[in-house]
Parts: C-alpha cells; structure tokens; sequence
C-alpha cells in the first residue's frame, strides 16, 4: 500500500484523552508555589480585619469624643476661641481621649499652615488621640 502525500498529514487514529503525568505534576507544582505564596497575604488581611474590628469601641469613642468639642464650640464658644482652649485644656484630664496639641495656627496665601505672630489667634487646632494611637485633629474658626 502506497502512502500519499495526503496520508502523511492527517491525524493519528489515536486520540488524545487526559493529561500526561508530566504535564499534571507541572500544573500541582505551579499551583502550590502561587498558594505558597499567597497565604502570607491571606493570613495578614485576614488579621487586619480582625484588629479593626477589635479596635472599632475605641475609634467610635474617639470620634465621640470630637462630636461632644464641636458641640461645646456651637453650643457655647463660637465667637470665643480663646475660651474654647482653656476649656479643651480644662476638661482633658476627665475624658477618655489624650489631647495631643490645643495651638493656635494660621494660613499664608498659599493656604499653608504657619504659626501666628504675636497674639493673633484667628485659628484653633486641636488634636486628640486614644491609647491605640488614633488621632483626629480638627480646626476651630471664630463666626462673628
């Protein structure tokens, strides 16, 4: 029997069914190594969200805690910055927050913030924080 030129081409009458060994060990090896390296980044967002939740009393606390100044400041020392501070000062030490800065500060043109010459104190800029180190720092403007 002669073989055609057309014989030659044509598709072997074994068909290919499956991987071969090599190839299955090749794809389990891949898939290991990009597990291998995944799980560090599982595990570490996994524990980030578990601490957020943990630590979401004391956010909402200090939060609070910002609330309870800015309505002292509506309610009582909207035109009197000045008795806003001392009273920010005074109140500290009963408070569940630390109050990290109470200072006056102004702008320049360029809208940067700068420390005031002499007693202009147009500006209030109170920080507090909580034992996790959380912060919040808002700015207080006197409304004539």
């Amino acid at each position: 029997m002669k073989t055609t030129r057309n014989d030659r081409h044509k598709p072997s009458s074994r068909l290919r069914n499956g991987f071969t060994l090599v190839e299955v060990i090749t794809g389990l090896i891949l898939s290991a190594s990009l597990i291998a390296l995944m799980l560090p980044l599982i595990g570490s967002s996994l524990k980030g969200g578990r601490d957020a939740v943990r630590d979401l009393p004391q956010t909402q606390n200090l939060r609070s805690d910002m609330d309870a100044l800015w309505q002292l400041y509506r309610t009582n020392y909207i035109e009197d910055l000045e008795g806003l501070a001392q009273r920010i000062a005074q109140t500290n030490s009963s408070e569940s927050y630390t109050l990290l800065e109470n200072m006056w500060v102004d702008f320049n043109d360029q809208g940067w913030e700068i420390t005031p010459n002499g007693d202009d104190k147009n500006v209030l800029r109170v920080t507090i924080g909580n034992d996790d180190g959380e912060r919040l720092t808002t700015y207080f403007f006197p409304i004539h």
